[in-house]
């Protein structure tokens, strides 16, 4: 790739039709991507499913429920704070013997099930204190004892906090190779409009100018095609713990994709640079995405719903921040980082820490997504992956509010 298509990107097409999909931001795409394919039997993690996508760091546009383009935007539960960019570790400490009181199924204060607290081995570990007791067999008429003192997980200090916590989803054995790029467009994800998700599903909600939620008015047309739904500024990606994330994503997984879950496990490699630090740093580590956009993107891509990662062919972000310091329309904060500064790993990384402090100093949200990208996912260069359809966790559709 030229210096101009590093560190990620392509850009999406806006795409006209009817209700069924939208489109986003798309460009050139390696030679060695594959084409895009429907996924799997979802895996038990959650229930939902993927979003939009767009072809680099940059957002991607949608087409609406009515047949009209509207820009990718997203939903979320109102402009309170973003979860947070961090979150703790669960402890390792043993589970206390059954309880003599009420027995209580309460799910774990990660935001996931206890379904899934059995399946990953959390019921052993400390931080699940009284959550799931019935699920993790810990009900019984004997003198219990008192659960183990290890320490959980806490939640970092970001603006609303993410529960810490929480444990690994099974290693992916079957997956596809896949891998991600990032953006941010600030408009409607095509996931917005009733007529893009599957019946009876509620949509994406957006957000105003102000960041404030639409809630259901699901019509209000997308800020990239001179409306005023922007996607809300709480729906950066989120730290559950030092190596599981969730976040939302753009994606080309056929026309019935609002709402889909997919697993990302990051193989340590980049897509399209050889020896990348960033992409070497998320080794071991996984995300799990709800697909809420959809657009011109690789069918093995995964556009990232990052702050301050591109806006791509479609630009709400200048309006509804009131900056035109976007970084590169490609690539956002980071890729522009690295042109100044030669390519040099460690000071691009800073640079972009940098810019995300100047333009989001004053916005929580978005700051706290901006500052993922460079501490949790490590500023990576389209990092290669392998992914998985899994069930969506509650945490995921709590925000977004798309049940499949």
């Amino acid at each position: 790739m030229n210096a101009m298509t590093r560190g990620v990107f392509a850009g999406a097409l806006a795409i006209f039709g009817l209700p069924l999909i939208s489109a986003c931001d798309s460009g050139a795409v390696d030679s060695d991507t594959l084409s895009g394919s429907g996924g799997t039997s979802p895996v038990t993690i959650g229930t939902g499913t993927a979003g939009r996508s767009n072809g680099g760091v940059s957002g991607s546009s949608n087409i609406g429920a009515s047949g009209s383009t509207s820009g990718a935007g997203s939903s979320s539960v109102g402009p309170g704070g973003a979860p947070s960019s961090s979150g703790g570790s669960p402890s390792t400490g043993s589970a206390g013997a059954p309880s003599t009181g009420p027995c209580s199924d309460t799910p774990p204060n990660n935001g996931d099930t206890c379904q899934h607290a059995v399946q990953y081995g959390w019921c052993s570990q400390s931080w699940l204190g009284d959550s799931c007791q019935q699920s993790c067999g810990k009900c019984g008429s004997g003198a219990g004892g008192a659960p183990s003192t290890g320490s959980g997980g806490t939640s970092s200090t970001g603006t609303a906090g993410s529960p810490g916590g929480g444990g690994q989803p099974p290693v992916i054995a079957n997956g596809k190779d896949g891998w991600a790029t990032r953006y941010w467009d600030c408009c409607k994800p095509a996931c917005g409009w009733t007529g893009n998700v599957p019946g009876g599903a509620k949509p994406v909600s957006s957000c105003s100018q102000a960041d404030q939620s639409l809630g259901g008015n699901y019509d209000a047309q997308s800020a990239c095609n001179g409306g005023t739904a922007f996607m809300c500024g709480n729906f950066g990606p989120w730290a559950v713990s030092d190596t599981l994330a969730y976040g939302f994503a753009a994606v080309n997984q056929g026309s019935d994709y609002c709402g889909r879950c997919y697993q990302l496990q990051f193989t340590g490699q980049s897509h399209n640079s050889a020896n990348d630090a960033g992409s070497q740093s998320l080794a071991g580590k996984t995300m799990i995405v709800q697909a809420i956009n959809t657009g011109g993107v690789d069918g093995t891509q995964f556009d990232l719903l990052i702050p301050g990662g591109g806006v791509g062919d479609f630009n709400a972000c200048s309006t509804q921040w009131g900056t035109t310091d976007l970084g590169e329309q490609y690539g956002g904060f980071f890729l522009a980082c690295q042109k100044s500064n030669g390519f040099d790993y460690a000071k691009s990384k800073a640079c972009a820490a940098a810019k995300c402090q100047s333009v989001f100093g004053s916005k929580a949200d978005l700051l706290a997504g901006c500052n993922f990208f460079v501490d949790w996912f490590g500023a990576p260069d389209n990092p290669a992956l392998k992914y998985q359809e899994v069930t969506c966790p509650d945490a995921i559709t709590g925000l977004s509010g798309l049940h499949r």
